[in-house]
């Protein structure tokens, strides 16, 4: 009868410590999960400032060629960065 309650005990231990490694499991996937998040966000917001850097690039060169800054502003509009964070 003793044997029998270790061996359950051991038994209930052992689930015990494969509940709380699936818990921590869970909560690594998790955090890996929100830094590639915000990784993809640094990356969405680095090509958005890279779009606008090319853009007035552009209209910096049309504006030394001479081309009139309305005709500029209707070619080549500056976007505007949106922040949802």
């Amino acid at each position: 009868m003793v044997r029998n309650n270790n061996y359950q005990n051991m038994q209930f231990g052992l689930e015990q410590r494969k509940v709380e490694l699936l818990e921590q499991e869970s909560t690594i996937k998790l955090e890996k999960l929100k830094a590639e998040a915000a990784r993809e966000r640094l990356h969405i917001a680095k090509e958005q400032v890279q779009l606008k850097t090319d853009i007035l690039q552009q209209r910096a060169q049309l504006l030394r060629e001479g081309v009139p800054q309305d005709e500029i502003n209707s070619a080549l509009p500056v976007p505007e960065h949106s922040d949802d964070s």
